[in-house]
């Protein structure tokens, strides 16, 4: 196998296996939404700031739909660009973790009254 092939093939799989994934809720196999819509993107952290691994982070839409992603080795989870029609505040995100509770959801919206095209937050969890 060229040193290209083998190269390429590494670099997928490393990126497959480190990006969580998105499931909607009640169906079965992957949700990959991919509108052009707001994307939420964010941390999963601790009382002390430290990266949760492997916690369960739900996004609800207003309309009922459901997306769930589990956090990376750094506490990171996304949710790709949901449908345009989506706005912000339709979106609640929470967060869940055997031996823990969720204490607060802090999201950061852009300055300056910029377009949102996308969301961060930062999910505090507490140990419980």
């Amino acid at each position: 196998m060229s040193n290209l092939k083998t190269a390429l093939i590494t670099a997928f799989a490393c990126c497959a296996i480190a990006a969580p994934v998105a499931r909607a809720a009640g169906e079965m196999g992957e949700a990959n939404h991919k509108d052009e819509g707001i994307r939420f993107f964010g941390f999963v952290k601790d009382a002390a700031g430290k990266p949760v691994v492997e916690a369960k982070v739900t996004a609800q839409i207003k309309d009922g739909i459901k997306y769930v992603t589990h956090t990376a080795k750094n506490g990171m989870y996304s949710f790709g660009g949901f449908n345009k029609s989506v706005k912000p505040d339709d979106v609640t995100i929470t967060c869940d973790k055997e031996k823990f509770q969720q204490a607060k959801v802090i999201r950061k919206t852009p300055a300056g009254g910029k377009a949102v095209k996308s969301v961060e937050t930062e999910c505090r969890m507490q140990a419980g």
